[in-house]
């Protein structure tokens, strides 16, 4: 009882922040965004599979969007706020006018439109995260994300659950996503984005524009964000299993409808404990945190190896549960780090990543045509590499010692 009244005690401090409202803006974005994103994550493998098209072209697709998505992050770091904003309109806009080319059936036409919804994802995802840090105080950060991604989770849910109805209305399920699409583009059309130095959070007396040099942080600060960095690869290539998760579904007889149900219900597992799992990284020690939230990962990805119906069914209720603390590494990133140039840091982090994990996605859809077993197992190497290296980071107060 008394954890439930902290939790309405948080959440009441939490409305009353400086710029809540501005923070609602992005969570109702984030919720419509996510709905469109989470179901072209179940529709594209199985749009592959469909079509008799080898994984390994779903492989090839996510390796040709890599290359384009670390340009993009890169670019992102530089511009003003206001400028990128005007660039993910475009974006949507694009996305808006092309859709309905699915219709089509062409297989590289497709590809094209694929492309584009996963780079306008990273380009969102992108300028959405590091903005919202920068409106949220350090201490509300765990519950700032785990509120957006209440949200996000919602987005999910719902996307996932209408797009399982409309699996047998292809023309329904494009005119669904377009009107999302176009739904967002007037929203960032209608509505402007505050620049860096207009943001003073409750928790920073001195201007943000006086932000720390790289070159004189301490050298422990240094050291963890090489750590966080290998990580973050070593966790990215683990969880390319789940990429082919929906595919293994339809492999051991799960109806479509079914497949996007059973997604459905782990976003919305993520979505009921996301404010309590934010309140949590808030409190706990960050670096146990990032350690269980590892263990999850890991877990998710190792039931798979039975491959069987309950076994998948508990991966996807894991994969709920991991949706909860998913924010540990960007709360313990944009904490650490916030006192210096967090964008281009963010921006690095993330290219970095795909760099060095930039041949996994070809790699793994090879391995699902040769054996999902093989590729499970090679996941689960992976997510074993990164628990290991997780027990190098520090906690954020003997991070910042020196």
């Amino acid at each position: 009882m008394k954890f439930l009244k902290d939790i309405k005690t948080e959440l009441a401090r939490f409305t009353k922040l400086k710029y809540i409202r501005e923070i609602m803006k992005i969570n109702i974005m984030f919720f419509l965004f996510f709905m469109i994103s989470d179901s072209m994550d179940v529709f594209i493998p199985l749009y592959i599979k469909g079509n008799q098209l080898p994984a390994v072209l779903y492989g090839a697709l996510q390796t040709v969007t890599t290359i384009l998505r670390m340009i993009l992050i890169w670019l992102m770091a530089k511009p003003k706020m206001e400028t990128k904003r005007r660039i993910v309109i475009i974006f949507f806009a694009i996305n808006v006018l092309d859709f309905g080319l699915l219709k089509l059936g062409n297989t590289y036409i497709a590809l094209y439109i694929f492309a584009m919804i996963i780079l306008t994802r990273t380009l969102f995802n992108t300028i959405m995260n590091p903005y919202l840090a920068r409106l949220l105080p350090n201490e509300y950060m765990g519950i700032g994300f785990g509120v957006r991604d209440v949200f996000l989770s919602l987005g999910c849910a719902v996307g996932l659950i209408v797009s399982g109805f409309l699996t047998k209305n292809p023309t329904g399920f494009i005119v669904y996503i377009i009107i999302l699409l176009f739904i967002l583009f007037v929203m960032l059309w209608t509505n402007s984005m505050l620049e860096i130095d207009e943001i003073n959070t409750d928790d920073d007396e001195e201007d943000n524009e006086n932000l720390k040099s790289w070159k004189d942080a301490p050298a422990r600060l240094k050291w963890n964000f090489v750590l966080i960095v290998l990580i973050g690869c070593l966790l990215c290539c683990g969880l390319e299993v789940h990429d082919y998760s929906a595919m293994l579904g339809d492999d051991i007889g799960v109806t479509v409808q079914n497949i996007y149900n059973l997604y459905s219900s782990s976003v919305i597992i993520t979505a009921i404990f996301s404010i309590v799992g934010g309140i949590i990284i808030d409190r706990v020690n960050a670096k146990a945190m990032y350690i269980f939230y590892l263990l999850i990962c890991f877990c998710s990805c190792f039931v798979l190896v039975f491959g069987n119906v309950y076994a998948y069914a508990l991966s996807l209720v894991l994969l709920g549960f991991k949706g909860v603390f998913d924010n540990v590494e960007q709360t313990y990133f944009f904490k650490l780090y916030k006192e210096y140039d967090m964008e281009r840091l963010y921006s690095a982090n993330a290219i970095i990543q795909m760099v060095l994990s930039f041949a996994a996605p070809v790699v793994f859809g090879w391995l699902y045509d040769v054996s999902y077993t093989l590729m499970v197992t090679v996941g689960v190497g992976f997510m074993i590499a990164a628990l290991l290296c997780s027990f190098g980071i520090s906690g954020e107060k003997r991070v910042q010692e020196k």
